[in-house]
């Protein structure tokens, strides 16, 4: 569907789709508030590893059984 923004010359200034954000404050953004993340027992050097049998990501500071391929360069 075509939409005639001007005519004739005349420039359109502003176009606001839906209610402005006017100001964006934190809140609770953190990793642990994430469905299917479990960050309990997490240390400096933990990383987020999926664990199949509890069908969600935890922290492990040992990353047995885990393969990297960094590709190719």
């Amino acid at each position: 569907m075509a939409i005639k923004v001007g005519v004739s010359g005349v420039r359109v200034a502003k176009v606001v789709v839906g209610t402005p954000v006017k100001r964006v404050t934190s809140g609770a953004f953190s990793v642990s508030n994430l469905g299917g993340v479990d960050t309990t027992g997490a240390v400096t050097g933990s990383v987020l590893v999926y664990d199949e049998e509890v069908g969600k990501f935890v922290a492990r500071l040992d990353l047995t059984d885990t393969n990297f391929n960094g590709g190719q360069y």
